[in-house]
């Protein structure tokens, strides 16, 4: 049976996601936030109807865009608002709003909204991870050499792959290797994700039965705004075992 509070939470991040939905439909500007390096003004206006409902419901939130926000006693909820945002503003059909409540158990439940594709997954600990309400599964790919492997980053060799994949969003990356799409994911650069980038999408991961791990052999669960961490996934153990040994490698 889902915890009730977890259904709100599920709840409450669907709401999110339409009304950053709405935020990227009226949006006609793609220019600099004029805050930070890299952050779009469509980003703050992202962050703002994340957060404001967030705090309505009853979360503290901890965004990439404003950090954490709300008293401390409440329940965690990591956001990335417009994970993309050079994609979204380029055209390119590949950006998202993922979320994903913390507890003391650790990521509860997540939800990562495909803008560009309408799709929503969802996962809430325990009992699996759907896709627009349907269940999804990985791949069983074992091999390496038979794998097709998204990647964030520069790779600096060949892996072996079959194949590869830069698409440029970390979030609904790592639900494609959920869905069986891909067979994989790795951060090829060092240490540029936060946890707002992966954090959603790894309770999606392995609610359908894939498996994760952090390149350094770090903790990926961190509630800091200024951590960083160089996460990998895999539809297989044995999968990621090669994956991490090559990734070592370099």
């Amino acid at each position: 049976m889902i915890d009730p509070r977890h259904g709100h939470a599920l709840e409450t991040f669907l709401g999110v996601a339409d009304a950053v939905a709405e935020v990227l439909r009226s949006n006609t500007v793609w220019g600099a936030s004029g805050v930070r390096d890299g952050q779009y003004a469509v980003d703050l206006d992202a962050d703002l109807a994340c957060v404001e409902r967030l705090l309505s419901a009853g979360f503290c939130v901890l965004s990439e865009e404003s950090g954490m926000q709300g008293p401390s006693d409440r329940p965690v909820v990591v956001v990335d608002p417009l994970d993309g945002s050079t994609n979204a503003s380029r055209g390119v059909p590949w950006f998202g709003t993922a979320l994903c409540l913390v507890d003391d158990d650790g990521p509860a439940v997540g939800c990562v909204a495909n803008h560009a594709t309408g799709e929503r997954f969802t996962a809430i600990r325990g009992h699996g991870a759907e896709r627009d309400g349907a269940v999804i599964s990985v791949s069983t790919c074992e091999s390496l050499g038979d794998a097709l492997v998204g990647v964030s980053g520069l790779p600096d060799h060949h892996f072996g792959w079959a194949q590869f994949r830069a698409l440029g969003a970390s979030a609904p990356d790592i639900c494609a290797v959920a869905s069986g799409a891909l067979d994989a994911w790795c951060d090829m650069s060092v240490d540029a994700h936060g946890v707002w980038d992966y954090l959603a999408s790894l309770l999606i991961l392995e609610e359908s039965g894939g498996v994760s791990a952090e390149v350094g052999g770090r903790d990926l669960v961190v509630l800091d705004h200024a951590a960083r961490r160089t996460p990998a996934v895999a539809s297989t153990p044995r999968l990621l075992e090669a994956l991490l040994a090559e990734r070592r490698r370099r």
